[in-house]
């Protein structure tokens, strides 16, 4: 630190903190997350800090969703910047030298318009997962520039799993690359990589607190447990189902041709089209093994992609599943001429994929698909089944009913899942014994099918 910023001191502390503030200047955009107590909203203050010696060429701005959430940031703030002043009025820290941080609130693209006008060379973004989606993130990325030629101009975030913004933020920042794996954005060329920051790694917390670990390993949801404490993505509080990545996963393998094959589709133009391939083993474990994932397509280019999809199966020989369990709305004929009414289906069967109007009953249909997931008779590729893992296991319960779904969130792949699984998967059942090992339920159930045909009459 130069003469003018001398009484700032912060360090980060070893592991994902350090590695964080050291990759200031070949990183565009970086998240740092995972449990709770990793010391992200420190890691930002600090890696603002990084850099003020920039004077006033260093003007950022941090977010968060609402003013009050802002109350923990400002605080440590104090303890952090105490040779700089802050503008209580203005919200903002002003260092010696001329850089400045603005403390913002920020809720929707809407508010995010409002900042078009200016130029920065820091922006923060503190719990991003509170954002349900990533529109205003993005926008302000315009909002990133300087006409002096500033290296090291940058974008960070830090967040936990869950919230509303938990699929747009894992999609975006996790799923495309490994910890610690920097990635290129084809489109703006701007690199991106997700570090890892979990309680074990805040040393100055634990050793402060020592019994902090024990009251997050003391709540009793233990999913809740496990995204807290472990920085699980693959889990999602509050969802309408409860997964484990490690439960579900399957290496891909050849399928058997005596198994059957099976289709679920869920149909939209604008609104994604979703289709999975399914086969079911002898022990009636269903696998979905491939799939198709597209928005604002027609019939006829979806129905095209789903058989490229079909034929070049690597584990299926390219077979084509036996039946097609789709939406039903798709059998709903349309005039597309004043003298040829089709539906989508029958676009479909022009291009020979025969679809079989599926069972929507919503409730009956989730119970069928939480069955195969707690009795771990439902398997995904891996690799095969992205779209699937990207908003399948973080759907949220609809408000009014929990035993649905909330039909605002990306239903797309769970209700093309749902069509397959209530007409392919055998519910799990628990046959009862008695002390002497006879099948009781199992016998009276052959003797009552038995005496309906007629056969002891």
């Amino acid at each position: 630190m130069n003469k003018t910023t001398k009484n700032i001191t912060w360090r980060p502390q070893p592991g994902p903190q350090a590695v964080a503030i050291d990759a200031r200047y070949c990183i565009d955009e970086l998240f740092l997350g995972g449990g709770r107590g990793g010391g992200k909203s420190t890691y930002l203050l600090g890696d603002f800090l990084a850099d003020i010696d920039k004077g006033e060429h260093w003007q950022g701005v941090i977010f968060r969703r609402t003013y009050p959430e802002l109350d923990e940031l400002i605080r440590l703030s104090h303890q952090m910047y105490a040779g700089a002043e802050y503008k209580v009025g203005r919200h903002e820290w002003r260092f010696p030298g001329g850089a400045v941080l603005k403390m913002r609130h920020i809720d929707s693209i809407h508010d995010a318009q409002h900042y078009q006008g200016h130029a920065y060379q820091w922006v923060g973004w503190d719990e991003l997962t509170n954002w349900p989606t990533l529109e205003a993130y993005h926008l302000m990325k315009a909002t990133l520039r300087s006409a002096h030629n500033v290296v090291g101009m940058r974008i960070r975030s830090t967040g936990n799993p869950g919230g509303p913004g938990h699929t747009a933020v894992k999609s975006y920042f996790i799923d495309n690359a490994k910890e610690y794996e920097p990635y290129t954005d084809p489109e703006s060329d701007m690199v991106r990589v997700f570090v890892p920051a979990k309680i074990y790694d805040n040393k100055v917390l634990l050793d402060s607190d020592p019994n902090y670990i024990k009251r997050l390993q003391g709540i009793a949801d233990p999913i809740l447990t496990e995204m807290w404490l472990e920085g699980n993505w693959d889990l999602h509080l509050g969802s309408a189902f409860k997964t484990r990545r490690q439960d579900i996963v399957e290496e891909p393998f050849d399928i058997p041709p005596d198994w059957p094959l099976f289709g679920g589709l869920d149909y939209g133009e604008t609104n994604p089209t979703s289709f999975g391939l399914y086969t079911v083993d002898y022990d009636d474990t269903v696998y979905r093994v491939t799939e198709y994932n597209q928005g604002d397509a027609s019939a006829s280019t979806h129905a095209e992609n789903i058989v490229k999809a079909i034929e070049n199966c690597p584990f299926t020989q390219g077979r084509y599943p036996q039946a097609i369990y789709a939406d039903p709305s798709m059998f709903v004929k349309r005039r597309l001429t004043p003298l040829n009414e089709h539906s989508p289906a029958d676009v479909f069967a022009d291009n020979g994929l025969l679809l079989s109007p599926a069972s929507n009953d919503r409730i009956g249909g989730w119970r069928v698909c939480r069955d195969a997931l707690t009795h771990k008779r439902f398997k995904t590729f891996d690799g095969w089944a992205d779209a699937w893992w990207r908003s399948v296991p973080a759907l949220p319960r609809c408000n009014k009913n929990p035993e649905d779904v909330d039909t605002r969130a990306d239903d797309h792949d769970a209700d093309a899942w749902r069509y397959a699984m209530v007409h392919i998967y055998k519910p799990y059942r628990k046959t009862t014994f008695n002390e002497k090992g006879t099948g009781i339920e199992l016998i009276r159930e052959v003797l009552n099918m038995s005496n309906r045909s007629g056969r002891y009459n």
